[in-house]
């Protein structure tokens, strides 16, 4: 009797990494329900609701990563004091010092956890170094739990792994969060809280910690001291978003996960895989993706409304969009907006360029450099280019030099393609003549087309600007999904998009053609733009860039059309899946909110009814498992 009591109080309050507590969870809905039993008891009182929150949210984090729930708590005394010191500080020099701290801190442990393995590794392999990682967050918990094992939450035989890095679970969303309060009280923008209770409360506010969407403190702070409000209408719109959520996760993205995406992405070069499978597979995770993400978003705002808090919107039918400006304003609207806050205007905005993106050109095109494979010649090239870069930036008037530096970029890029490197996929038994340096080909080209842009129109230096500071925007961006070459290819291709398509609207002088042919346009665009972001998603999903290259080539050289239908019947009920995501997810949006307030006016017992059939059905085709959201990784 006695180990069974253990055995549930372990299950109910410890830890388990093969089984974190995530909202697709049953055992999530039995927390929130004791949760919301609570709530009836302390929502009247500001204070003992948000104290209530905010341990239950270190309850949730813990239950969700485990020890790393100690970094929460770190961030939030640093960010906390930083804050106070920033508000009283008298002094512009006392203020920034303060910044400082919180920016170093926040950005130290954010680099520290993701990109400690990373740089160590390359260094290892370009260096002929043999440095080994030692994780001193893992050896300084370890030492803790063989000192407090004697209570009943630590258990000191289960031993974190010291030789590798493992990512906190949501540190990328908590540590621009806190930094948008740092930043926020900086630019005379928002207040400090009252108490260090109510900061640990915007912090760690459980529905939106692991996967955003990322707050500013500026638009959650004040909810914080607001009464509680629940109208009848806005509960049936957050049990709208609950139950959508919910469906999008596990009826549409984890199954299309399950039986054919991971399959494919794991092997693209599987026997008898043939092309229109892999580009299947990349519709495939395109809704996904959403689903999953989205469907995590949704369940956020749903749990937050019954709160009696308000998150923002974080997507907005985004592969409807008709250029990749319009995607990055529909998908992941929470990251988009503060980087372009925090990050591009600081970097210079469509206003000027700042010497970190001067600086981060060469760097970017030396990291391809390295992507591609490294030579000594590759090198005196690179650095003859740089050269006449800085020249160039130095005397903007002098065109030799910007000339001089196109023609060796021309030579360099002609170097580059004829030194081809011939490999084989011999599943497949035949051989692909493919371009060794290919992605510095590709970066290499920009720089001469921004180069070329100012020779002819030299008055657009801030246009050129505003491209550069776009591009290395997302380029960070990418970065910060993960310390990996795939991801800054991701951000790469985002970043060229975008400033391509600004490029493109400076030049036509409009966002769109005007005309009875505007439709149609739009429709072209659309397309075109959703293939593009599939494309994309093919580094950000794969493992690496060579499955990228073997999915690519199986597309284009081995699609065989003829196949085409005995695929449609191996796989009929996923890809029955991806035509209904899609299906739903392109309905115009005036249907959607009909569906949603006609479900609204249903009778109490008709939706109770309904509810409980829809959770039925989720928990029947629920995959084997429990699966995490996707950017729980990031």
């Amino acid at each position: 009797m006695l180990e069974q009591i253990k055995t549930l109080f372990s299950d109910l309050f410890l830890f388990n990494p093969d089984e974190p507590l995530i909202f697709s969870a049953p055992l999530f809905w039995g927390f929130f329900a004791v949760v919301m039993l609570v709530y009836q008891f302390v929502y009247k009182h500001i204070f003992y609701r948000n104290l209530f929150l905010t341990v239950f949210s270190f309850f949730f984090y813990y239950k969700a990563g485990g020890y790393f729930f100690t970094l929460l708590i770190l961030s939030t005394l640093i960010d906390y004091y930083a804050g106070k010191g920033i508000a009283a500080a008298t002094k512009k020099s006392t203020k920034k010092l303060f910044l400082i701290i919180s920016l170093v801190a926040n950005l130290g442990l954010l680099f520290y956890f993701k990109y400690t393995f990373f740089f160590l590794d390359a260094s290892n392999q370009l260096l002929g170094t043999n440095y080994q990682v030692v994780n001193m967050f893992s050896v300084l918990i370890n030492n803790l739990a063989e000192t407090f094992d004697f209570l009943p939450f630590v258990d000191a035989t289960v031993k974190l792994d010291t030789t590798s890095i493992i990512l906190p679970v949501g540190i990328s969303f908590y540590t621009f969060q806190t930094m948008s309060y740092s930043l926020d009280i900086y630019k005379e923008e928002l207040k400090p809280v009252h108490n260090i209770w109510d900061f640990a409360f915007f912090v760690t506010f459980f529905p939106q910690l692991v996967a955003g969407p990322i707050v500013r403190a500026s638009d959650f702070i004040p909810q914080i001291y607001e009464k509680y409000q629940l109208t009848k209408q806005q509960f049936n719109y957050a049990i709208f978003l609950i139950i959508n959520g919910l469906v999008k996760k596990m009826l549409i993205s984890d199954y299309i996960s399950a039986q054919f995406v991971d399959q494919v992405f794991l092997s693209p070069d599987a026997y008898g895989r043939t092309g229109f499978e892999v580009l299947m597979a990349t519709y495939g995770y395109a809704i996904q993706i959403y689903c999953d993400f989205s469907g995590y978003t949704d369940i956020a705002i749903g749990i937050s409304v019954l709160l009696g808090f308000y998150l923002p919107l974080n997507f907005n039918s985004p592969y409807k969009s008709d250029s990749i400006t319009d995607f990055w304003r529909r998908w992941h609207i929470s990251l988009s907006s503060w980087l372009k806050d925090y990050l591009y205007i600081s970097l210079g905005g469509n206003r000027t360029i700042s010497l970190f993106t001067y600086i981060s050109i060469p760097l970017i095109l030396l990291v391809f450099l390295l992507i591609d494979g490294f030579y000594i010649a590759d090198f005196a090239f690179f650095a003859i280019i740089i050269a006449f870069w800085l020249f160039s930036i130095m005397f903007p008037y002098k065109n030799l030099a910007a000339i001089i530096g196109l023609f060796f970029i021309t030579f360099f890029m002609i170097k580059l393609g004829q030194d081809a490197d011939l490999f084989y996929i011999k599943q497949l038994g035949f051989a692909i003549n493919a371009k060794k340096s290919y992605y510095t080909m590709i970066m290499l080209g920009i720089v001469a087309a921004f180069w070329i842009f100012l020779l002819i129109y030299p008055q657009k230096k801030y246009t050129i600007s505003t491209y550069m500071n776009l591009s290395l925007t997302m380029l960070l961006g990418g970065l910060w999904h993960g310390a990996h070459i795939k991801f800054i290819i991701w951000g790469a291709l985002h970043g060229g998009a975008l400033a391509l398509h600004k490029f493109w609207m400076d030049v036509t002088g409009s966002h769109k053609w005007k005309g009875k042919y505007l439709k149609y346009y739009i429709f072209l665009m659309q397309i075109v733009t959703f293939h593009f972001v599939c494309f994309c998603w093919l580094y950000f999903r794969a493992d690496d860039v060579n499955k990228v290259n073997t999915m690519l080539n199986l597309i284009f050289t081995n699609f065989q059309p003829q196949l085409f239908v005995d695929v449609c019947i191996k796989y009929w009920n996923v890809f029955s899946v991806i035509l209904f995501g899609f299906m739903v997810h392109f309905l115009p949006i005036s249907w959607k909110n009909y569906v949603r307030i006609r479900l609204s006016n249903t009778p109490d017992w008709a939706k109770a009814v309904g509810i409980a059939l829809i959770i039925f059905m989720l928990f029947q085709v629920k995959t084997v498992g429990t699966q995490a959201f996707i950017y729980f990784q990031f």
